[in-house]
């Protein structure tokens, strides 16, 4: 190998490791894989923001003290659910994909989200003030998994096939692996 082969190489490795460390540090690696799937902290992180929002909020309306949230067990739990969500999420979705056509689930997704909007003016401050969210996050993290289940479901519904069940089966034969020490997969769900 000569002189400048190795430059390139060496060069070519620091870019490399530099963009692994930028990306790790905006929180962009792995927390769990899920068939295949990743599900990554930024994710995770953003959702357990936004139900630990959800969940203040709702103390407060019903006159506790959102100071309970705070404790460990609360927060553990919080960031469990969370997580347990991206996997179901990842799960509809994946099966969603296999049955429908990506045009047809996105089409019916936007429809389907525009209907929610049109009858509920005020849900874009909603979300900014229920779970602290943007309007678009809030569309990503909640809207369009809840329109794709729903989507899935009416599919379900029309082969007599029961969501419920496929779910349950769904998360038994699912490879869930989860990169964090706190948490982990059993049986069919994630536990602490």
């Amino acid at each position: 190998m000569n002189f400048r082969n190795s430059i390139t190489l060496f060069v070519a490795f620091m870019g490399i490791g530099m963009g692994i460390y930028v990306l790790a540090q905006n929180g962009i690696y792995p927390v769990a894989i899920v068939n295949s799937d990743i599900i990554t902290r930024v994710s995770i992180e953003k959702g357990f923001s936004a139900a630990y929002t959800y969940y203040q909020n709702a103390l407060l309306v019903y006159g506790k003290d959102p100071n309970e949230l705070k404790a460990p067990e609360s927060m553990m739990e919080i960031r469990r659910a969370t997580l347990d969500k991206l996997v179901v999420d990842s799960l509809v979705f994946k099966e969603l994909k296999k049955r429908v056509g990506s045009r047809e689930y996105t089409a019916i997704a936007e429809k389907n989200i525009q209907n929610v909007l049109d009858d509920n003016q005020g849900i874009q401050d909603a979300s900014k003030k229920l779970y602290g969210l943007d309007f678009p996050d809030f569309k990503q993290m909640v809207l369009e998994p809840q329109a794709y289940r729903e989507i899935l479901q009416g599919r379900m519904f029309l082969g007599n096939e029961n969501f419920d069940e496929w779910l349950k089966k769904a998360r038994e034969d699912a490879l869930v692996i989860i990169l964090s020490p706190s948490l982990k997969w059993e049986g069919n769900q994630v536990k602490f």
